[in-house]
């Protein structure tokens, strides 16, 4: 009887979620990088512009479901992601390719990047979680389901999907910087420094706009909002 209970606390301990599992990674050195081009399948990106680390791109298959340590243990098959990577002309380019949508691995393909300040971003997939530190020209995306952050800076933001959720924290501003949000459903938060002048505009069916910051027409940041429904935060 021991032996019986011993093996079913053994068996539930496989069965217990764990953290997330990298399972491949490609590194790439980017420290002459100006344009990153993301492209195909859903993926979750870190972008960083941090000079106290070194500029690199990594691209790895990552078990982040439940099933995750079960799978691992009872199964030998790697979470590999058949993502493909490019540099040419000082631009970074990222396909990626996900495992089989049927898979019970649930792999998750993720993006790590620390690269020089100043880069323009152009990301176009399905589905994209992305989180955004540090400095940027532009940043540019498109897809069916977006959920962006970023804490830093960028001179120009735009942003198209079906549904995006949005935070956007400035940490200076050079009264230039413009704002698009195109979609059909926006959950939307902007944080600038304090008394910075800003100007926006909103093309909705519905609309919640709770703004702290006097709407002053031709100053910039500019924010232009285009979506069916919008609820948006301005600090």
């Amino acid at each position: 009887m021991p032996g019986f209970f011993a093996s079913l606390i053994l068996l539930f301990t496989t069965l217990t979620p764990v953290a997330a599992q990298a399972e491949t990674a490609a590194q790439l050195d980017v420290t002459a990088i100006k344009q990153v081009n993301i492209t195909g399948d859903s993926s979750r990106v870190d972008f960083t512009t941090s000079n106290t680390a070194a500029y690199t791109a990594t691209v790895t298959g990552t078990r982040t479901s439940w099933l995750a340590s079960w799978y691992s243990n009872w199964f030998s098959n790697r979470c590999d992601t058949k993502t493909t990577t490019e540099i040419k002309d000082q631009t970074l380019t990222i396909d990626v390719t996900e495992t089989p949508l049927l898979s019970v691995s649930d792999c998750e393909v993720r993006i790590i990047v620390n690269l020089p300040k100043g880069a323009d971003i152009d990301i176009e997939q399905h589905a994209l979680l992305a989180h955004f530190s540090g400095d940027y020209r532009s940043i540019h995306i498109r897809g069916n389901a977006a959920d962006f952050s970023l804490d830093g800076y960028v001179s120009k933001l735009d942003i198209k999907g079906d549904a995006v959720r949005s935070d956007v924290r400035f940490d200076r501003s050079s009264n230039s910087e413009t704002i698009h949000l195109d979609s059909r459903a926006l959950d939307a938060t902007f944080s600038f420094l304090k008394d910075t002048p800003i100007s926006y505009a909103v093309n909705a069916k519905a609309s919640f706009i709770d703004s702290k910051l006097t709407n002053t027409p031709g100053a910039k940041p500019s924010i232009d909002i285009t979506s069916d429904y919008v609820r948006a935060t301005i600090r």
